[in-house]
């Protein structure tokens, strides 16, 4: 049995290497194209070789290729550079769009009419020191959403610490229905993630599954790195997914996904199934960088 070897460059190397075997190939078609039209409609009587004009052919048009093959080149990043720079545009469109569909799901009125009627039972029961921590929570999540940002992605770090303050203010409401946990993987919390992307999927989960029944209820969110790929979950047991029920129903899980395949293409992804033991399972699949890469 024979030993076979691979050789595996980095992408820079491969990237050198493409580039010097598309220069040498366009100087081999330019002194080809030379050759051959200086050995059929050349000057020379009896005509020279055509290897021989094919050789020296090698050595003048040398510059010419470099030359041809440089514009080529740049005119194709020129057309990469121009469709990424549409793309980058319609991103930063779509996340202020999220932006502002998150604060009007937080801030709609049932939303903020409860959670006064929480801040008011703490100041009627004289539990001050709750009622001000309340407050703080609901302006630090208002200011997270409102915060001025083009950025597109943010370290899953800042986005499970706005989840987090996001429900201790749904905790509050719930009382002792509500359970939540958090496993973040170490390695998993410096990965850049597309902004507000897992709140709609607490928002679903809390609504539809946990709001709806009188038993207390769990609501765990976790994120690990995965051969290559990041894995966010958030899975409650509630009254799971109901007959019927569409994925493009309502406008937080469409746009979700929509999000997800405009960044990432097929590697960005949301899939809902009902684990063992009922509920929902929501998972977001997506490319794993982290920042500067």
């Amino acid at each position: 049995m024979g030993v076979r070897f691979r050789l595996d460059w980095p992408p820079r190397g491969r990237a050198i290497a493409a580039n010097l075997v598309g220069a040498a190939a366009t100087l081999a078609l330019l002194a080809f194209v030379s050759s051959a039209t200086n050995h059929w409609f050349g000057v020379n009587e009896p005509p020279d070789p055509f290897w021989l004009h094919f050789r020296n052919s090698w050595v003048y048009q040398s510059p010419l290729a470099v030359i041809t093959y440089a514009a080529t080149v740049g005119a194709g990043y020129a057309a990469e550079y121009t469709r990424r720079s549409r793309e980058l545009a319609r991103l930063q469109a779509e996340l202020t769009q999220a932006q502002l569909s998150a604060l009007r799901m937080q801030l709609n009125p049932h939303f903020l009419f409860n959670t006064l009627h929480t801040i008011a039972a703490f100041v009627r029961e004289h539990d001050e020191h709750q009622a001000v921590e309340l407050i703080e929570r609901l302006g630090d999540v208002l200011r997270h959403v409102l915060r001025s940002s083009n950025e597109l992605e943010a370290p899953l770090a800042s986005e499970v610490s706005f989840l987090q303050k996001y429900l201790e203010i749904e905790q509050a409401r719930f009382g002792d229905r509500l359970e939540v946990s958090f496993a973040i993987a170490g390695d998993a919390s410096a990965a850049l993630v597309p902004q507000l992307i897992v709140q709609p999927l607490v928002e679903n989960a809390l609504r539809h599954g946990l709001a709806p029944r009188a038993e207390p209820g769990k609501l765990t969110v976790s994120a690990q790195r995965h051969n290559g790929s990041l894995e966010l979950r958030v899975r409650d047991d509630g009254l799971g997914l109901r007959d019927g029920w569409d994925a493009e129903d309502g406008l937080g899980l469409p746009n979700v996904r929509a999000r997800l395949s405009r960044m990432y293409g097929p590697a960005g992804r949301l899939a809902l199934t009902s684990p063992p033991g009922g509920g929902v399972l929501a998972t977001i699949t997506l490319p794993f960088r982290e920042a500067g890469e």
